[in-house]
């Protein structure tokens, strides 16, 4: 995965940046800009890294990142491949802190507003009946629309934003981080390493040569960045790959324990449980009959 900060390039004048994307995968790369950014996964699957967060995505995932914090969304393997029958989808919203300007920001009935855009820092993934609402207006965005009105309709969907509770905070509250360019290099380097082997329970010493650190001191640098250690981000990877799999339904569970690279049956359903909430056979259960098909 080659490093790369991402420059957006919004100009002063401009309200918000509009962009659709359709491309084979996900934009590949732990970056992070000074713009907020606000996703909406049209099409396609993988795993989504936002600060000290990691879940998968499908389609219809939506989120809210604040400025500055660091997150990429990695596309599943079939999407590099050429396998998938789709590309990759999503309207993607990027604006700045001062598109309305400082006095509007310390009016007393936008603070809630300003409450939710402070908390954006974390990153914020939406949910429930309140997302479809989110969905409509971010699908009725125009571009070529003026100034005005652009403003209106980012302000609708900020204002629906801030007045729900059907939300979720994705990283930690200690987490709040901006990697600088050697950063984003190092930790790219290391996820991509443990993405394509996790399931040769790569040791933390060979991690740890990756990053070109001594094991001592990868322990603390991987902590630092990931309010985790390695082996918990470990067992969280093959647990996220764990959940594809179950989702496809091309295997047993205990296919699935042996593919990830659990050699403990009992071990595998505690590390699920643990880190999903319900054990291998409720999740699948859960999504026998669940269509993830996107409605239009």
């Amino acid at each position: 995965m080659k490093p790369l900060l991402k420059i957006i390039n919004t100009s002063a004048g401009e309200v918000f940046r509009l962009l659709k994307v359709n491309e084979p995968f996900f934009f590949p790369s732990w970056h992070f800009h000074p713009e907020f950014e606000i996703m909406l996964v049209l099409q396609g699957t993988g795993m989504r890294f936002v600060g000290d967060s990691m879940e998968r995505f499908q389609t219809g995932d939506l989120t809210f990142l604040g400025k500055d914090i660091a997150h990429f969304y990695r596309s599943d393997e079939e999407y590099y491949q050429r396998k998938a029958l789709t590309n990759s989808q999503a309207i993607v919203l990027y604006f700045r802190q001062d598109f309305l300007g400082e006095t509007l920001w310390n009016m007393p009935d936008i603070a809630h507003v300003k409450k939710m855009i402070s908390n954006a820092k974390r990153g914020i993934k939406f949910k429930g009946p309140v997302k479809e609402k989110l969905i409509e207006q971010i699908k009725g965005l125009n571009d070529n629309k003026d100034s005005l009105s652009k403003v209106i309709d980012l302000l609708s969907i900020l204002k629906t934003m801030a007045e729900t509770t059907e939300y979720e905070m994705l990283s930690s509250i200690g987490f709040a981080r901006r990697l600088d360019e050697e950063e984003c290099s190092r930790i790219n380097n290391v996820y991509q390493y443990i993405i394509n082997n996790y399931a040769d329970n790569p040791s933390l010493d060979d991690v740890a040569k990756v990053a070109f650190m001594t094991d001592t001191a990868f322990c603390r640098y991987f902590k630092s960045h990931t309010n985790k250690t390695y082996t918990q981000f470990l067992n969280e990877i093959k647990i996220g790959n764990a959940c594809k799999f179950l989702i496809e339904g091309s295997m047993s569970i205990s296919q699935v324990c042996f593919e990830i690279g659990f050699n403990n049956f009992t071990h595998f359903n505690s590390q699920f449980k643990r880190i999903i909430g319900i054990t291998p056979s409720q999740y699948k259960q859960k999504y026998v009959a669940f269509d993830s098909a996107f409605v239009e």
